[in-house]
């Protein structure tokens, strides 16, 4: 049943839901940047660009699953500190600086061969990884732990999603206002900013993020039992026959992909087909945010009605329409008013993100009989990063079958051709794939989720 009073303060909820600021703004910086600049402004050969996303993927299989398995076992830091604040706060200062070395490559005449830009490229994508999955695995693992009821979570959701779309927006809109196409040096103070930016918003995160009194006793009666934590891949079983969380997983990465794929397309978009410098970037950004607020207004509204289920299903439904009609854009508005209209739509995941993945958490939890959430975030998390390759191979071989060449300052219809279908159409085909996973396997109605929180209150967990 749902709570009928808020456990915390109003001001609990708000920092928390900065978390959602945290998580999206640097995310969408790296999802938008880093491919072009090292292709375009580092001019690092884009099979070894590929080839990088491919390790940092066989990376991430192992890194955020295992950080979160780590992250679930107990320790004396528990009782004391909580079981996920520790990390976050570990985790969180350095995520938000390492941006920078992702975009301080050594300058042409300081390295002898491309394979030392390669390496650098790769370092610095998964040590900036690294402190992003720790601190992303553990802050969202104490989500559906310390928000127990609906009314939390939907409270949370409703203030952090249009955190979130801002923080995107931001990332999108702000490193124009530094970068200068064929200037690598505009690129490090664009990243300097967006670190400082991080970091004042992580600070503010930090008294949502501590866990309370009530939380620290129970991990210290955890301890005190010395419950056995399952093995890693006994947790990774229980969650691959969840058809539920399967569904979730394969819908949350076509969401991710579709963002990916196409916020990272614009800065191939804007100086190759519009012939526009990349000041014009800041009306994309600024579309997609104003489509999406207008979107979160909208289906929070509806919320009850639909279920969360719901939301989900109709935003894959329409970033499928929508993502078709933006392959016909014909120039900067008419491509700006697309993204928009797409962003409204997949503002329905993106507010419903949260509350799917915590419905598909506590039916795990039921069957597992206890609480080790921070293994299915890291689960979460490397499908993030895997969109993330899936970009990086859309970009490769797009760019390698139409003939795209960043050296030329024209390209060919052909390969103009390539990067409308790197925008639009790419993107539509995956997401096509997450809505019939998700209409065929995910069946958890608002029945079934009110169902499954009696049963935790059963249970105790």
């Amino acid at each position: 049943m749902e709570n009928s009073e808020l456990k915390y303060p109003p001001k609990i909820y708000k920092s928390f839901a900065f978390t959602y600021f945290v998580r999206s703004f640097l995310f969408t910086v790296f999802l938008a940047r880093v491919f072009a600049f090292y292709e375009n402004e580092v001019r690092l050969d884009v099979t070894l660009i590929l080839i990088g996303y491919i390790i940092y993927g066989l990376w991430n299989m192992v890194n955020d699953p295992l950080l979160g398995f780590f992250s679930d076992k107990p320790n004396r830091f528990w009782n004391k500190y909580g079981r996920r604040f520790p990390w976050i706060v570990a985790s969180g200062i350095p995520y938000c600086f390492f941006i920078v070395f992702v975009f301080t490559p050594p300058a042409d005449d300081a390295s002898a061969h491309s394979m030392f830009l390669f390496a650098w490229f790769l370092a610095s994508i998964c040590l900036y990884d690294a402190f992003y999955s720790a601190w992303m695995t553990n802050t969202y693992a104490l989500f559906p732990d310390k928000f127990r009821s609906d009314r939390e979570r939907r409270k949370i959701a409703g203030i952090g999603a249009p955190i979130g779309l801002f923080a995107t927006a931001l990332g999108t809109l702000l490193p124009p206002l530094f970068i200068t196409y064929g200037d690598r040096q505009s690129y490090i103070l664009a990243m300097i900013v967006m670190a400082i930016i991080s970091v004042i918003a992580f600070l503010i995160t930090i008294p949502g993020c501590r866990e309370d009194q009530e939380m620290r006793e129970n991990a210290a009666i955890f301890i005190e039992k010395q419950k056995k934590q399952d093995s890693f891949l006994k947790a990774l079983k229980i969650a691959g026959k969840h058809k539920n969380f399967i569904a979730y997983l394969i819908a949350y990465l076509a969401f991710h992909s579709l963002i990916t794929i196409m916020m990272a397309s614009v800065p191939y978009i804007v100086p190759y087909i519009l012939g526009l410098p990349a000041g014009a970037e800041i009306y994309f950004g600024v579309a997609l945010l104003i489509g999406q607020l207008v979107g979160i207004i909208f289906w929070v509204k509806l919320t009850n009605k639909l279920g969360h289920r719901g939301l989900f299903l109709l935003g894959l439904i329409w970033a499928v329409i929508t993502l078709g009609l933006l392959f016909f854009f014909v120039d900067l508005w008419s491509a700006v008013f697309l993204v928009g209209i797409v962003g409204f739509g997949v503002a329905s995941i993106y507010y419903g993100n949260q509350l799917v993945f915590s419905d598909c958490i506590d039916e795990i939890v039921i069957d597992a009989g206890k609480r080790q959430e921070g293994i299915f975030l890291g689960i979460r998390t490397f499908m993030v990063r895997l969109s993330i390759i899936i970009q990086a191979f859309t970009f490769w071989i797009i760019h390698i079958m139409t003939g795209f060449d960043p050296s030329l300052e024209k390209q060919s219809d052909l390969a103009l051709l390539g990067l409308r279908i790197q925008f639009s159409i790419a993107p539509m085909l995956i997401m096509i794939i997450g809505l019939i996973a998700f209409l065929i396997l995910y069946d958890l109605t608002p029945e079934k989720v009110a169902s499954n929180k009696d049963k935790l209150k059963e249970l105790g967990l």
